[in-house]
Order: structure tokens, then sequence, then C-alpha cells
């Protein structure tokens, strides 16, 4: 069998992942429903599904639009993989992004509930644009296609 190309693992993994999500008659309104609903879906589906989610919505809108479209409530998973996958620099500044949006350091379930449908201040948006121009930079430095790609090439030979 031909060995795909990272992009298109990436591309299939998430397809396969939206489709399931579609298919899993969820609320998407609950984020407890949400979140299993994505938990359901197999490691590598997770890991591309997590990723491209945030790396669209940070390059899109900034880590603010990441966090206002509930996306934030998988941030720790975004830090493990990125981390899993050698991204470290990105890793660093989702994790950097953490103490603007979650004060009070609330973890696990509080901190999904709390950060579902926050709405951000002026001064938290303010505070993330430096965690956006940071994550910007990091464009030429560590490819995330290559990175999650050649984790996930390895991960399938496994």
């Amino acid at each position: 069998m031909e060995q795909l190309t990272n992009r298109a693992l990436i591309s299939r993994l998430y397809s396969s992942a939206i489709e399931q999500l579609e298919d899993a008659h969820y609320d998407a309104q609950n984020w407890s429903e949400w979140y299993h609903a994505v938990q359901a879906l197999s490691g590598a589906e997770k890991m591309v599904f997590v990723i491209v989610k945030m790396n669209q919505t940070v390059t899109n809108g900034g880590f603010a639009e990441f966090y206002e479209k509930s996306f934030g409530i998988f941030a720790p998973e975004v830090i493990y993989v990125l981390n899993e996958i050698k991204a470290t620099a990105s890793a660093e500044i989702v994790s950097s992004s953490l103490p603007v949006v979650n004060p009070n350091g609330l973890l696990d379930d509080e901190y999904k509930e709390f950060v579902f449908n926050i709405q951000l201040s002026d001064a938290q948006k303010t505070q993330l644009q430096s965690q956006d121009i940071l994550y910007d930079s990091l464009q030429d430095v560590e490819n995330l296609e290559d990175l999650l790609g050649d984790y996930l090439q390895v991960m399938i030979k496994g």
C-alpha cells in the first residue's frame, strides 16, 4: 500500500472525525455531550480534530476566537497533543493562554463548564493578542502539519 502524504493523512482523519461527529447526535449546546462525542473518536482522529480546530480558529481569529467558539474546552488536550508531536513551542503558547481565560486555575469538568460559553473581556482579548503574535511567528519554525503528519505516520505503522 502506498503511503499517504502527511496532508492527505491529516485530511482523511479530519474528514472521518467530522463525519462521526455529525452522526453522533449530541447537543452542541451542552459542553459535556460535545466533549464526550469528541472523546469517542479514535486516538488519531481526536488528535487531528483538536489540532486542526485549534489551528483554524487561532489563525482565523486568534486565541480569543478559539476560546469564544468553545474550542477552549479542548485546550488541555491540545497542549498534550502538541507536546506529544514535539510541537513544544506551540504547546507553550497555548499553555500561556490558559491563565488569561482561567485566572482561578479551574481543572477538569469545572474548567470545561467555565470556558464553554466564555465571553472574554476586552482586557483578556488584549492579553491574548500577545499569544496570537507568538503563534503566528512559529509558522516557519514549527510546522504543525509536518509534525502531526510524521507522528501519525509512525503511529499507523506501529
